[in-house]
């Protein structure tokens, strides 16, 4: 079960190719999470601010960070292990 956190994080991207934007680390509660997958992307708005989500894994864990472009901000959604029987659990 996912636990959801909403915590300001620093983020690493890389810009261009597909996605035109990836995640690659985060910086969460003074560690730095290296970001082995980006597994999906989605759009949401929450009145009239878009907002953009990024599901990935670091392979133990899968995150949910969002990107709000009216804050210029990252925020971590929620975290949640990999468990067995999914994609990014480790083998």
């Amino acid at each position: 079960m996912p636990e959801f956190i909403d915590d300001p994080v620093r983020v690493g991207v890389v810009f261009g190719g597909s996605p035109r934007v990836r995640p690659v680390w985060f910086v969460w509660n003074g560690r730095t999470v290296r970001v082995r997958a980006l597994t999906y992307t989605w759009q949401t708005r929450e009145g009239r601010a878009l907002v953009r989500h990024f599901a990935v894994t670091d392979g133990a864990t899968a995150y949910e960070l969002r990107f709000e472009p009216e804050q210029m901000g990252w925020r971590l959604a929620s975290s949640e292990p990999c468990g067995k029987g999914t994609p990014d659990a480790p083998r």
